[in-house]
Order: C-alpha cells, then sequence, then structure tokens
C-alpha cells in the first residue's frame, strides 16, 4: 500500500492537469452529452432539440444533469479516473499478487489515455470505474453487487452486455454468468421501453450502433493508410444534434448499419482486411496516437504473459479482453473505445515475468 498511494496520488495529479487544461468540446460533448444533459436538468427528459432521443445510454448524461453546469462534469470525470486507480489495484491483488497489481497501477497511473478522457464529457471515465467495480466484486466472488455494477455500466456504454456470455464461455460455466444476464435485461427493459414508446420502434440501447459500426467498415477507409483505417477518420456523419431535431436518428442508424453490412458482404477481402488493421492498433505497438505508448508497451508485455501462460485466480482478464476485442474489430479499435478495457490489459501485462500469481 506505501507504494500504491503515491502512485494514485500521481495519476491523480495527471488527471486533474487534463481536466483544468482541457480545451475544445469534442463532437460527441458537444452535440450530444450536454444537450442531453441540459434537457434532463430543464425537465425536458432525454431529448436534443427539443426531440426524444436515444443517442446515449441514459446514466453519464443523468449524472451529468445533476451539477448545475454540465462542463464541471470534467471534474466529475477526473474523479471517477482516478477512484478506477484503486480498484483497479485492489482487483490486482486479489487476481494476482501484490507485485502484480502495482505494475498495473503504474501503468494505469500514468497512461495519458485514461488521462486524457478523464479531461473530458465523456462517458468512458465512468464506464471504467464501472467495470473496475464489477470485476472486484466478481472477483471475491460477490455476484450480487457484480450484478449491479454490470448493470449500471451496460446504462453507460452498451457492450458491457456482452461480458455475461463472454464470462460463460471462458469459464465453462453459466449458472453465475446467467445472474448477470438477467441484472442487465432487469436494468435495459425500462429504457427500451422508453424507447419503445417514443419512436414506435424496438431500440434496446442506442441509436448510435449502427453509426458506429459503419465509422469502422466502410469503402472510403481503404483509401487511408493502413494505421489509419477503421478509425472513422474518412466518413463524415450528421450531428447527434441534427438528427435527433428531426426526427430521424433510429432510420439513419439502421441506414447506416445496412451500408456497412452491404460493403463487408460485396467486398469481404476488403472487410477482412480492415478487421486486420484494427486488431494490429489493438494488439500491436503500432498505434495511431502519441498519447497511447503506456499502451503500446503494454501490447508486447501482454503478448510476452500469455507465451509464458500467466495465470490469475479467477477467469476474468481473458473474458475482458475478449469483449474489448470484439469491439474493437467490429466497430472502432480508438483509444476511447479500449480504453475502459486497459486495466486488464495492463494486468496480464504486469504477469508476463511471473508464470503464477
Amino acid at each position: 500500500m506505501r507504494w500504491a498511494l503515491p502512485l494514485v496520488v500521481l495519476g491523480a495529479a495527471i488527471r486533474i492537469w487534463f481536466a483544468a487544461t482541457a480545451g475544445e468540446l469534442r463532437d460527441d460533448e458537444r452535440h450530444r452529452y450536454l444537450p442531453i444533459s441540459r434537457s434532463l436538468r430543464a425537465g425536458e427528459g432525454f431529448s436534443i432539440a427539443g426531440r426524444p432521443t436515444a443517442q446515449s445510454m441514459p446514466l453519464w448524461p443523468a449524472v451529468l444533469a445533476l451539477l448545475p453546469a454540465g462542463e464541471q462534469g470534467r471534474w466529475l470525470a477526473a474523479l471517477f479516473s482516478t477512484l478506477a486507480l484503486p480498484v483497479a489495484w485492489a482487483v490486482g491483488r486479489k487476481l494476482a499478487s501484490p507485485r502484480v497489481a502495482l505494475v498495473a497501477l503504474a501503468l494505469l497511473a500514468i497512461d495519458l489515455d485514461q488521462a486524457v478522457l478523464g479531461g473530458s464529457l465523456l462517458a468512458e471515465p465512468l464506464f471504467t470505474l464501472l467495470l473496475c467495480l464489477f470485476a472486484l466484486a466478481w472477483a471475491h466472488g460477490r455476484v450480487a453487487l457484480a450484478a449491479v455494477a454490470l448493470a449500471l455500466a451496460v446504462l453507460t456504454r452498451p457492450e458491457a452486455a456482452l461480458l455475461p456470455f463472454a464470462l460463460a464461455a471462458f469459464g465453462r460455466e453459466w449458472r453465475r454468468p446467467l445472474v448477470l444476464l438477467v441484472a442487465v435485461v432487469l436494468a435495459v427493459a425500462p429504457w427500451a421501453h422508453r424507447n419503445r414508446r417514443v419512436f414506435g420502434e424496438f431500440v434496446p440501447l442506442t441509436t448510435t450502433g449502427g453509426i458506429a459500426l459503419h465509422s469502422g467498415m466502410n469503402a472510403a477507409d481503404l483509401e487511408m493508410p493502413f494505421r489509419k483505417r477503421g478509425q472513422a477518420r474518412n466518413v463524415e456523419y450528421r450531428h447527434a444534434r441534427d438528427l435527433a431535431g428531426q426526427g430521424i436518428e433510429v432510420e439513419y442508424d439502421r441506414g447506416k448499419a445496412r451500408e456497412a453490412l452491404a460493403f463487408a458482404r460485396e467486398r469481404p477481402a476488403a472487410a477482412a482486411g480492415l478487421v486486420f488493421s484494427k486488431l494490429v492498433q489493438l494488439w500491436t505497438p503500432l498505434q495511431r496516437k502519441g498519447t497511447s505508448a503506456v499502451y503500446a508497451l503494454a501490447t508486447l508485455l501482454a503478448w510476452w504473459a500469455i507465451w509464458r501462460r500467466a495465470r490469475f485466480a479467477r477467469p476474468l482478464i481473458g473474458p475482458m479482453l475478449i469483449v474489448m476485442t470484439l469491439v474493437g474489430a467490429m466497430f472502432l479499435a480508438i483509444p476511447r473505445y479500449r480504453a475502459p478495457y486497459h486495466p486488464y490489459m495492463f494486468l496480464l501485462a504486469a504477469a508476463a515475468p511471473w508464470r503464477r500469481p
């Protein structure tokens, strides 16, 4: 603990610095999270430009709406990102050993991808903390608490719903993952019912899944350099505010999903090439951003750990990284999408020098 506390303080200082010096808001911050939180604060429900929306899962905009001004969410995000540090350290101690946990904590503390997100209004810092809380409860065998944390995680970012399936496949048992799945269904049901009522169509999660799918699977990306393919660098999309204001977000999102699937069917070799480029971004040191240097190092150590057959007390690291890989390969392998899974990549990397916990 004497070494862990200074690392947490260091990580907090880096995140606070990014929150204090954050520049212009990104599109998702300016056109999605802030407008929804302002509508909630004004008593207008989940809406943008006076029209109902489902372009975000509900938890993070609801949290932002509790603040007097949405921009203050940067400080809350920095807090969530900082709180994830000791929780991830505790997960590492339970699944591996104190030395593995400490190395993973050091990587996580100085990871600039985490720090940049910690100074933003994006949902990733809250999602990362919830995944860490889920992992801690799961590692201690507290299935009910793990189910609550996972349900909240799904209400923040939808891909956490894949975790029960990954855990069942990796651990070869279904009873405890079934509890998680039931919790996820119960958490999402009111949101899906609301969407059915306001849109007249079944929208269980968000109206941005098709856009994200198309962002990583489209013909325009074939003209990009290899390290930029499948990264949403060469396609323009309508702003969330425009989609909601015109009442076309469901139709637009499903249209983008159809375009992506049509491209994959008509040009399977090109689609496979885009998937391969994204897998390279996820599992090799070849990164598209300089802030990913820590993650790039971790990928090398992770392969070393896999080669040495590093083992953990419970089958949790594998399922987490499987979900990260599926999300990155299907949608985007950008730092923002994979950052919530960095604690588990870093735990795998930290286990490289030791065969067993």
